[in-house]
């Protein structure tokens, strides 16, 4: 029979061997991860690949496992940082890092409330004749014959989104003391509304292409500030912050 101190420290040589081994593991785990930017490319890289594949092959014949073979990652992981294809079907059409449909929106240096809302009426055209945006929208339509509740729930986030895009633009608007203070929720619905018109129907459905030019723009957005903000602030609409003080 062993001495007691000799049991000890075979016990205890025992226990060093595994827990050196565990501890060895967790590191080679720890090294193998994956930082945030690499997370991000790969985020990217998948996003880019569904948008592609959702665009040329439809939203029914594209699967996850078609989107990470693409993509070069495992199809668990889509299910881990998307969920299913809803999921990552929405993430395309409404992801503002992407660039899908949505491009990121902020006003640059303007002195005029007619200068900044030329800015707005621009990025709202330029967001909605995309070629990304409208083949994307053109998928949509065409799916909702086969997936309707779920592609009206997808239009009506989608709308979601780039309105309150919109109405974050007036409020900016608003804080540079460029324009009255109003509902910049339903001002923005009413500049959309009013800038796009019909056009947005006719080319999502291939029979026009054309786009407002700079001169119908400023009609729009001068008849907008009219009917929005009144006559007074319609006359001044021009006029710089610096000049108005200045009076």
């Amino acid at each position: 029979m062993k001495p007691q101190s000799q049991l000890s420290s075979t016990r205890g040589a025992g226990r060093s061997r595994p827990y050196g081994r565990k501890t060895g593991q967790r590191k080679a785990q720890k090294a193998g991860r994956p930082t945030l930017d690499e997370l991000e490319r790969r985020k990217a890289k998948v996003m880019e690949v569904a948008t592609d594949l959702f665009v040329h092959n439809g939203y029914a014949a594209t699967s996850l496992v078609d989107v990470a073979k693409a993509a070069g990652v495992a199809t668990r992981t889509l299910y881990q940082h998307f969920g299913d294809k809803e999921a990552l079907f929405i993430e395309v059409v409404t992801a503002r890092k992407s660039g899908a449909v949505f491009l990121p929106h902020s006003l640059a240096e303007c002195e005029t409330l007619f200068d900044g809302l030329m800015q707005v009426a621009r990025y709202v055209c330029e967001v909605s004749y995309r070629p990304h945006s409208v083949n994307l929208m053109r998928l949509t339509i065409a799916e909702s014959q086969r997936f309707p509740d779920f592609m009206m729930r997808l239009i009506q986030k989608t709308f979601a989104y780039f309105r309150a895009s919109v109405a974050s633009m007036f409020s900016e608007l608003e804080k540079r003391k460029l324009a009255p203070q109003t509902d910049t929720a339903k001002s923005a619905a009413l500049f959309v509304d009013l800038i796009l018109g019909t056009t947005p129907l006719l080319v999502y459905a291939g029979w026009s292409s054309s786009q407002p030019t700079d001169a119908e723009l400023e009609e729009r957005v001068e008849l907008f500030i009219l009917g929005r903000f009144g006559p007074a602030v319609a006359k001044r609409a021009r006029v710089a912050k610096s000049a108005k003080a200045a009076a």
